[in-house]
């Protein structure tokens, strides 16, 4: 009866083992948002995957399951007569990223660190983002725009 007993709680302790362990290692995923809010097309890759296109008023979901990059380049789109994007264009802001991914903190890290010890990595950048806004509206976050001014004829 006693080694019956104590075979079970081993497969139970065993059991919480790994069961805790495959549950640490799901949480280190997080799904962010990329997001469109300007005129411009927004053409991303992550990790120097291929890349994937974000229209205008438009967002795609990114898995950030580790550190690494994500690029994003804007590109002002020549339109039809009827005003739907048609392809070439030039390029109008460019952005490299690296982000982290710890457990359940996925932020984008960006700026010099100044106030790393006090804030943690990624909370405050000193760093000029325009027109893209990183780790908002949560951490992990990019968004593109609102701003027509990166696409007027003067640009």
């Amino acid at each position: 009866m006693t080694c019956i007993r104590s075979k079970s709680v081993k497969a139970l302790a065993i059991s919480a083992v790994v069961a805790a362990s495959l549950t640490s290692t799901a949480s280190a995923d997080c799904l962010r948002r990329v997001y469109n809010r300007s005129t411009a097309v927004l053409v991303a890759s992550q990790d120097g995957g291929p890349a994937f296109v974000v229209p205008p008023g438009r967002s795609a979901t990114v898995r950030l399951s580790r550190p690494g990059q994500i690029d994003l380049t804007a590109y002002c789109s020549p339109v039809d007569r009827i005003g739907r994007p048609v392809a070439g264009g030039r390029e109008a802001a460019k952005l490299h990223l690296d982000y982290e991914a710890v457990l359940d903190r996925c932020f984008m890290k960006f700026g010099d660190g100044f106030f790393q010890p006090e804030l943690g990595p990624g909370f405050f950048g000193t760093t000029n983002t325009a027109p893209f806004t990183v780790n908002n509206p949560k951490q992990g976050d990019v968004v593109l725009g609102p701003s027509g001014a990166i696409c007027s004829p003067e640009n």
